[in-house]
């Protein structure tokens, strides 16, 4: 006898053709790149320490030659086990930079944890709240239940692409509201870069989830049954006939200041107005302020990554500062990082800061140092010779052999 597993799988394999047609229809922004998982063997997860990889294919070098095609999406919405790697994903932004959907991921992968079960009850919570906005505006969201663990992705179609500039400003606007909604971080979100030469990330099509043998369920919102998510034949119907949603506002592309700030897709729609005002101000003084030791308490144990609790004062220090200059992080934690390792510990700093309310205009992620008319780092030393005279070298010297002890 099938189990509901089986029976699931088997509903989405016999729609796998129609899904395929809707999803090149109304969800392929680009055919040149998609996302793909593939499994590891038992020794490339000893190696490697996960259960999985994630990749963006096909090589550069390929591009152009293997395409996302009907047969491509087919095999995605038929699979039924993880053995091949066919689970796919697509990416939110074409080569024209528009976007026919944008998605927000809310993450729950450790089901051990100590506090899973609030974790998860927290991430249902801001996934409603969302999805009722997001219907109140006119759209047509669809909420899947993505692992049944707690882990939910949301898409939001569009009736016509839109400049991909308007919808990621569009959904930064709508997950910056994560700390109000008690989730633990801020959701990731689709399109995740505006740049004109970056091809983003992509994000997992519904279907077979690409660890676990679960298939999505949809969120019906018909929250008075004793079960109101769907799934198989119920869920894909709804997903068909999802109706695309009214372009996003606006930006105006034409203000250069605030294109800027998107373009360098850092800044979420509802802090463009706070960021664009520091801009504007004309002669305003320059600081770079460290990171650890100077605004976050260093951390010992723990990843090499993890970022210290602020220190007392921290929000305090930089909120007198921006008062008079705009505020640099120069940090070593981004030293020697480039490409999408770059990205994400830019993307970790910046979610650190914002989180704990520390004021600061850009995280500098280029060589060397900016200029600046200041430089605050717990290491310094200031040794100022040609405006103290002979004394600066007595005085950084005696400040240096401090340090060293």
């Amino acid at each position: 006898m099938a189990t509901p597993h089986e029976i699931i799988g088997e509903e989405w394999f016999e729609r796998a053709s129609e899904l395929a047609d809707w999803a090149m229809e109304k969800l392929v922004n680009r055919k040149d790149v998609w996302g793909q998982y593939s499994v590891l063997t038992p020794a490339e997860r000893r190696r490697e320490g996960k259960a999985y990889k994630a990749m963006t294919l096909p090589r550069k070098e390929m591009r152009g030659e293997d395409m996302v095609t009907i047969d491509k999406l087919t095999r995605h919405f038929s699979s039924r086990h993880h053995r091949k790697p066919q689970i796919i994903g697509l990416h939110a932004k074409s080569k024209e930079s528009t976007s026919k959907w944008f998605g927000i991921d809310i993450d729950m992968h450790d089901e051990t944890k100590t506090n899973a079960e609030d974790h998860a009850r927290r991430n249902l919570n801001a996934a409603l709240n969302w999805w009722k906005e997001l219907q109140q505006k006119g759209y047509d969201p669809l909420l899947f239940n993505t692992n049944n663990l707690g882990g939910y992705h949301i898409w939001v179609l569009f009736e016509n692409p839109a400049p991909t500039i308007d919808v990621y400003a569009m959904v930064k606007g709508i997950a910056e509201t994560w700390e109000e909604n008690n989730l633990d971080e801020e959701p990731e979100t689709f399109p995740k870069k505006v740049k004109a030469e970056s091809i983003g990330s992509w994000f997992k099509l519904p279907g077979l989830h690409h660890t676990r043998y679960h298939y999505v369920s949809l969120w019906s919102g018909d929250e008075w049954l004793d079960d109101p998510w769907l799934t198989g034949h119920a869920a894909i119907d709804v997903m068909l006939e999802a109706r695309g949603g009214p372009p996003p506002p606006r930006v105006d592309v034409d203000d250069r200041d605030m294109a800027e700030l998107l373009q360098r897709g850092r800044k979420s729609w509802m802090s463009i107005a706070a960021s664009e005002r520091k801009f504007k101000r004309a002669g305003r003084a320059k600081v770079c302020i460290d990171l650890d030791g100077v605004l976050a308490l260093r951390v010992t144990s723990g990843k090499n990554t993890d970022i210290g609790p602020p220190i007392d004062g921290a929000v305090e220090f930089t909120r007198e500062i921006n008062d008079y200059a705009d505020i640099t992080i120069l940090t070593s934690r981004m030293s020697g990082l480039s490409g999408p390792k770059a990205d994400e510990m830019k993307d970790k700093i910046e979610s650190w800061l914002r989180r704990h309310q520390i004021e600061f205009d850009t995280v500098w992620d280029g060589p060397g140092k900016p200029p600046s008319h200041a430089y605050i780092d717990d290491k310094g030393v200031s040794c100022r010779p040609e405006y103290d005279g002979p004394k600066a070298f007595t005085q950084a010297l005696d400040l240096v052999e401090k340090l060293c002890e």
